[in-house]
This record gives C-alpha cells, structure tokens and sequence, in this order.
C-alpha cells in the first residue's frame, strides 16, 4: 500500500491489482492543506469583520457572531443526523458563517432611499441567520450528498431567501428611478451625477442644491471606507490587501487565476462602456471594481475549491464569464448586487469547464 504524508486531504482509488492507492485530493497541492487553508482564511476574515467595525460598529461583529453561531451549530447537528454521510467539519462551517455575514449588506443610503432591505438591527440578525441556515442544510450538507458542490453556498443561500422579494430587494425601483443609468455618460460634476449618486449612497451624504463629488472623494469612498453595502466590501483596500496576503499564505491552493482575471476583465469592460456611453472612464471602472459585491466576491467566494474549475485554462474562462455577466446585470439589469447572480450561473458550468484544459496529476504543480 502506497501512503502519502498525513498532512495532506486524500481521495481513494483502485488498481488493476486491486492494490489500493492513496492520492492527494484535487485541489490540494503545495505544502497547505483543506484544513490549513480553512484556518487561513477564518483568519483573513476576521480581520475584515474588525475593519467593518468602522463603518457599522458593534452591529457588524453581532452580525458575524449569529452567522457562525448558526453555521457551527448546524454543522454538528447534520453529523449526528447523517451519521457519516455529512462529517463534522468545524472550521469550514465557521468560514461559511463569515462569508455569509459579509456578503450581507448593511446601512441605509441616503434620505431618498426607502428601507427595501432589513440593513439594520435587529432584523439583519434574523435574516443573515436564516441565510446561514439555508445555506449549511441545502448547500452545504445538502450539496454534498451529491457528491460535489455545483454552487457557491453562501450566494445561493442569500438569492433563495431573498428571491420572493426580487422587486424590493435586488432589484428596487430606485436603482431605475434614482440611480444615473449605466447607459448614458456618468461623470463627477453636476447635482444628479453618478459621483453625487454614489457618495449620497456610501458615504451617507446629505444631499443639497450645490453637491458635488470630486474624484478624490469618490474614490476614497469605494476604496477606503463605505458606509452602506456588503460587509465585506466596507474597505476594498482592506479586502484587497488581506486577500493578497490569504493567496500568498495559501500558495498552490487559492485560485488567484479567477481573483485576476475577474478584477482585469470587469476593468476593462468597464473601460470599455466608458468609449460606448460616454463620461468619465475612470468613475466607471472605479465603481464597477471597487463596489462592496465585486471586490469581496472576487477574493473570497469567486474562489471557492468547491464550485469552481480545476484546470487553469478552466478557471481563466469562469472568470471572464462572471466579469461580464456582473457587468451586464449592474449596466443593464441595474442589479447592483449582480455578481452573486453571476456566481452562481458560471457555478452551473463548471462540469464543463473542468474538461477544458490539461489536468496536472493530483497533488502535483
């Protein structure tokens, strides 16, 4: 019998000779294992969950505690009930419940908006709980009875909660009413600009006769601090930073193709538009970059091990497929959350894209 290190996660197969062989599974390769990576990334996510301290305070820690309180508890209910069938695994469940608490959005714009979302306590902390509930008994344990993972499970869990509430949650009338559409040339200056729009929505300002937004408002806005959308996304420098740091810690494992190509492909269809529809390029690529779904989906739920292909070439093309599509449904669907949608349909092609490319053996660089 051929034994690999004990250090590495192992998948099963049989010889001819009926010899049985051990092989590292997959996505393992390089010196970090399934549970290392977990760890690392728990890691990484707390300290995005501290960096949300400053724009929603203790609401956003409350948040984060109920979601893995929530995952954990059922991860180890489900193992008793499956015996076997859905091991206990601690540590992944606890990452779930964090990626559920941060994909989740809080604060209220600006005065023009109505509360179409419950973005603030005490009912954020009833729905993220259920989200997280959904979540672990669907698609988590629910997925994994089928023998693999065919979508991300804190995406769908969050569309299926909210999907009899498409209108008011997804796609609310002030993303047509109020928000400068996508279709037409967005720049700084002017009282009803996109720059306004935004920082009305993520900086909370009150809007007067004489508002403006200047480029170096806006930009630290998206990038440094918002204050309304995902918790996850409050900082992109942070998400961006703290990302960078997971995939080097996580060499080998992470899927830093997917996170790359995403983040190239949205800038420069963004830079695209900006020659189809006029305004300024460098608002439109900002927005579509840095806004709270795009930058924390592209570091951690585009790479999910899971639902995501295994070949290089494979993961080049699911990211160019969700850059696009997330473009698509924000321009012309003013769905601004739609990178989750996009998710989950470049999801549903992974068995396809998993036989393009070459397969390197398991285990191997």
């Amino acid at each position: 019998m051929k034994r690999e290190p004990q250090n590495k996660k192992t998948s099963f197969s049989h010889l001819s000779n009926n010899e049985l062989v051990v092989e590292p599974a997959p996505h393992v390769t390089g010196h970090v294992t399934k549970d290392l990576l977990m760890k690392y990334t728990f890691v990484a996510l707390c300290i995005l969950v501290a960096v949300s301290f400053l724009s929603w305070g203790i609401t956003s820690i409350i948040l984060s505690v109920i979601s893995v309180l929530v995952a954990v508890s059922l991860d180890y209910l489900l193992s008793l009930v499956m015996k076997g069938r859905g091991p206990l695994n601690t540590m992944s469940a606890a990452v779930f419940g964090l990626i559920v608490a941060l994909s989740y959005s809080l604060g209220i714009p600006s005065q023009l908006f109505r509360e179409v979302l419950p973005l603030t306590a005490p009912m954020a902390y009833v729905y993220v709980a259920i989200i997280a509930a959904v979540g672990m008994i669907l698609l988590k344990k629910g997925q994994g009875l089928l023998g693999r993972k065919y979508v991300n499970p804190a995406a769908t869990a969050k569309l299926l909660v909210f999907l009899p509430f498409l209108s008011e949650v997804f796609l609310p009338e002030e993303h047509t009413l109020m928000l400068p559409s996508l279709t037409t040339p967005i720049t700084f200056s002017g009282q009803f600009s996109f720059a306004v729009f935004l920082q009305s929505c993520f900086a909370n300002a009150a809007l007067t006769a004489n508002t403006t937004a200047s480029p170096n408002d806006v930009l630290w806005t998206l990038g440094v601090l918002k204050l309304h959308s995902w918790v996850g996304g409050a900082s992109s420098i942070a998400v961006i930073v703290v990302g960078i740091a997971l995939i080097f810690f996580s060499r080998g494992y992470m899927k830093w193709r997917i996170t790359l190509t995403y983040l190239v492909t949205t800038a420069l269809f963004a830079f695209g538009l900006s020659y189809v529809y006029g305004g300024d390029p460098l608002l439109r690529v900002a927005f579509h970059l840095f806004v709270g779904s795009s930058i924390f989906l592209a570091f951690f739920m585009a790479t999910d091990p899971a639902t995501t292909p295994i070949t290089g070439l494979g993961q080049i093309i699911f990211a160019i497929g969700l850059g696009v599509l997330t473009i698509a449904f924000q321009t012309w669907g003013h769905f601004i959350g739609g990178s989750i949608l996009a998710l989950i349909i470049m999801n549903l092609t992974v068995p396809l894209l998993d036989r393009v490319g070459i397969h390197k053996p398991f285990g191997r660089r």
